[in-house]
């Protein structure tokens, strides 16, 4: 795809694709006032129903802090509900409402666009290997 030489170091290859990404997905994602990192939290969300934070951070693959820091734009505009969780006094629940439930249904069309987007440039089957790749990294222990 290009002739210019990749980087040395892993990290700042998948942070810049990264970063690349998120800015296609964002872009799409702008007119219905959600980034990606909010819109993939109400898509999961709406998969797994009500979870607790820490359950929720570890499918997003992210530490509490960054989830809370995400969350509390989402609760304010009425998309999440927080709550102490009833079996656990110390922690915290998280569920869709139903104007989560609209938002999502409704950014699912511009990040599916978005989607088609990536695999016409990269193709389908090399997305899918992609995603294949990296979710062994997600889920890799670096001992």
């Amino acid at each position: 795809m290009s002739d210019v030489e990749p980087e040395i170091c892993n990290c700042a290859a998948l942070r810049q694709a990264a970063r690349r990404v998120t800015r296609l997905y964002d872009e799409a994602l702008a007119p219905t006032g959600l980034g990606v990192n909010q819109f993939s939290i109400l898509a999961r969300l709406s998969r797994v129903g009500r979870s607790t934070i820490q359950d929720l951070a570890g499918l997003l693959v992210m530490d509490r802090s960054t989830l809370g820091h995400l969350l509390r734009p989402l609760e304010k505009r009425g998309f999440v509900k927080l709550e102490v969780s009833e079996r656990d006094r110390r922690s915290r629940t998280i569920a869709l409402t139903q104007a989560g439930k609209a938002a999502a249904a409704k950014a699912r069309p511009r990040w599916a666009a978005a989607q088609r987007r990536f695999e016409s440039t990269f193709g389908r089957e090399a997305a899918l290997e992609l995603r294949t790749v990296l979710k062994e990294v997600a889920t890799a222990e670096f001992d």
